[in-house]
């Protein structure tokens, strides 16, 4: 059983429960086992009130402790405002420091717009943004001004988003958290309107070196699939969203008419990388051994090592050399969005569009018409809910070489939309290698093509190189098998 994270007094939680009627679950090591004690009201949409929002919410929350606090509050907490550890507005560049950023737009507007909140004006910035009609960010801080996943500096706190919520699967969720341990107690539940976001604030800010994201992108992955069960949403699809996704600003309008975004406080115990992965198989866990790893060459070496690279890479800025995908994979995508596509990830099925018209090298014109042409028929799964051209605009924005390596696995959780693994046509692999090998021998004594240099081996390195363009989710045993190489010739060549 692991320990609570919010170090409570017996007492007090005594009090929480007796005032409750709640679900209690039994928690083993892979998860929670069904108990029930409870009223098993039915499930249905959230109550909403006059007041500006899931008044059984609200009250569900207080009963577990939870009290309001005003958006400035929460900010301060989680980025340390005045503690020097976010760049004041005038302050001389040099000390490498990063800031929270902003967007907002109002209704009928074009473009949105962004804003860097200083530390010492994020309150001013800030209530320019609750005022505006759409406003977002998140526990992150960014070098610049654009929130792209590459300028991120630093996580402060990672935030989940819940849909499907209901007094009787928040009371759930709490109860899986306080009592049966199954969930980190979070340190803020923020009422959206519709759902309800989850803080997480942590004691030491995470520096966000490139395979750092990566097991941050994991670990809250997984998070996200133990916290959002039946038991805790209505929703029966889990929306998977990366670090970088923002959320709507407290204080600001939500989508009701009248209703803000309100917080709440439940741990004021700020969490380490360790106690939130201690709710997280190991295979998902941040290893903290591994947070940065340098790389093996300097600029001079690489640039005695390998001439042609550091000419082609570093002095014309060449982009590297990637693997195309046919089209076939681009109209495939489009039949799948009509034929799967729901509300909830409606913005990531376009977003994959984008992303699958670069894999292909799709004229960026066609794709920008195409996810104009599916906006009624997303509005349409959620007409209350609209699907507008600025939503779309915005998903497109990953038509970006940069996305070109974008996983499929990741296109699968964020999307909702099944996408079955490459299976080599139903062929083992040892048939997938004979007649792979035999379409090179027709293609070098027929056509006059030679894929391998001088008609002789080919380079280990640029095997390994191909094969992981083909496979950017690949691991290394994989590669073994299909190649052919052996055990210390792929690890050699790997990175």
């Amino acid at each position: 059983m692991k320990l609570l994270t919010c170090k409570i007094e017996c007492e007090k939680v005594k009090k929480i429960i007796d005032n409750i009627t709640c679900p209690i679950w039994i928690c083993g090591g892979s998860g929670v086992v069904e108990g029930w004690l409870g009223s098993g009201t039915e499930r249905g949409e959230p109550f909403k009130s006059q007041k500006g929002g899931n008044a059984m919410l609200e009250e569900i929350i207080r009963k577990w402790g939870g009290h309001e606090v005003s958006a400035m509050q929460v900010y301060t907490d989680l980025f340390g405002l005045g503690e020097g550890l976010i760049q004041r507005q005038d302050e001389e560049p040099g000390a490498f420091k990063s800031n929270p950023l902003g967007y907002w737009k109002n209704d009928g507007e074009q473009r949105g717009h962004r804003r860097i909140l200083f530390d010492d004006t994020f309150e001013e910035t800030l209530k320019e943004m609750q005022e505006a009609d759409f406003s977002i960010m998140n526990g992150l801080t960014y070098f610049g001004k654009r929130n792209a996943a590459e300028n991120a500096s630093k996580m402060y706190a990672m935030i989940f988003d819940v849909d499907g919520i209901t007094d009787e699967t928040l009371n759930n969720f709490l109860s899986g958290a306080y009592v049966s341990e199954a969930y980190p107690v979070p340190n803020y539940v923020v009422l959206s309107g519709h759902n309800i976001h989850l803080y997480y604030r942590f004691e030491i800010p995470i520096a966000l070196y490139p395979n750092i994201k990566l097991q941050l992108k994991e670990l809250k992955y997984s998070l996200t699939g133990k916290m959002w069960n039946r038991y805790t949403s209505t929703e029966k699809k889990v929306q998977f969203q990366g670090i970088n996704q923002g959320f709507r600003v407290i204080g600001g309008k939500t989508k009701i008419e009248g209703v803000r975004v309100r917080a709440f406080e439940l741990n004021v115990h700020p969490f380490s990388l360790k106690e939130l992965c201690q709710f997280v198989p190991e295979a998902k866990r941040v290893d903290e051994t591994k947070q940065y790893r340098e790389h093996k060459y300097t600029l001079e070496k690489a640039k005695q090592l390998f001439p042609i690279w550091y000419e082609r890479r570093v002095l014309n800025k060449q982009l590297p050399g990637r693997w195309t995908d046919k089209r076939d994979l681009y109209d495939w995508w489009k039949l799948k969005i009509k034929e799967s596509a729901s509300y909830g990830h409606r913005y990531f099925a376009i977003m994959a569009l984008a992303i699958y018209g670069i894999k292909c090298d799709i004229p960026k014109a066609e794709v920008e018409a195409d996810a104009m042409e599916f906006i009624p028929f997303l509005d349409g799964l959620k007409p209350d809910a609209p699907f507008t051209e600025e939503d779309c605009k915005s998903a497109l924005e990953c038509f970006d070489e940069k996305y070109v390596t974008f996983p499929r696995a990741d296109i699968e959780k964020i999307t909702g939309i099944q996408i079955p693994q490459n299976k080599r046509n139903g062929r083992k692999q040892q048939q997938h290698i004979k007649m792979v090998n035999a379409m090179r021998i027709m293609k070098r004594d027929m056509l006059g093509e030679d894929e391998y240099k001088n008609n002789g081996r080919p380079d280990k390195a640029e095997l390994v190189r191909q094969w992981r363009l083909e496979h950017p989710e690949g691991r290394k045993v994989e590669c073994i098998k299909d190649t052919g190489l052996s055990k210390p010739t792929v690890y050699k060549w790997w990175d």
